[in-house]
């Protein structure tokens, strides 16, 4: 009788560590998929003006998709979509990409809307903006720390993820924006920077891991 009982609860234990593995494994599979090479999650949001976004709609449509991850409130946000920002204007000479910003403040009222909408208005930015206020999206891209930029190919195939704002990280992302934009215009004119990168005629070489 004593045995039997022991019998049953190793089996009981093994059955529960059976189960325990097949979580982890699914849960790990999930996120995974989310990386260099894998298609990017589809996903539908408001606009801060209240229309529609379906990421599915600009497949084909652009070189290079943008995703911002980003919060108005955090400093780091701020700085990072101006440099952004900066960048294409100061580098890039045909609109041959789109940023997308995914704000990620959450249980927005309609004056909150407001208020977002004219801080980036004063500030002259003018990407289209997405209210994700129950954090659906930044869940569904595993967005940890905040701004994360992520970089999607014309086929909305992720290319790059880039969380937080590093200065040695953020210059790869500038380099590697240089190469997948500019250097495939051969002999496009480039528009004059405020300081020589030490790439060859404006362009660098491709980033490690291209």
């Amino acid at each position: 009788m004593i045995f039997r009982l022991r019998n049953k609860k190793n089996n009981f234990l093994t059955v529960l560590l059976i189960i325990a593995f097949l979580v982890s494994f699914c849960s790990s599979a999930f996120s995974s998929s989310f990386r260099k090479g894998f298609p990017a999650p589809i996903f539908t949001l408001k606009t801060i003006d209240g229309e529609t976004f379906n990421l599915a709609d600009y497949k084909e449509k652009q070189k290079l998709l943008i995703l911002y991850f980003c919060n108005n409130e955090s400093e780091d946000s701020i700085c990072g979509i101006e440099e952004l920002a900066e960048y294409f204007e100061q580098h890039i000479t045909e609109e041959k990409y789109q940023v997308i910003m995914i704000n990620t403040r959450k249980d927005l009222k309609e004056e909150d809307i407001t208020q977002i909408k004219e801080f980036w208005t004063n500030k002259k930015i003018s990407f289209t903006i997405l209210l994700d206020s129950q954090e659906e999206v930044s869940n569904l891209y595993n967005i940890e720390v905040l701004p994360t930029t992520i970089f999607l190919a014309k086929n909305l195939v992720v290319k790059r993820v880039y969380p937080g704002i590093i200065s040695k990280q953020q210059n790869l992302m500038f380099q590697y924006l240089t190469y997948f934009l500019a250097a495939q215009e051969k002999g496009a004119p480039k528009k004059e920077t405020k300081e020589d990168n030490g790439c060859n005629g404006g362009v660098c070489p491709p980033p490690p891991g291209y």
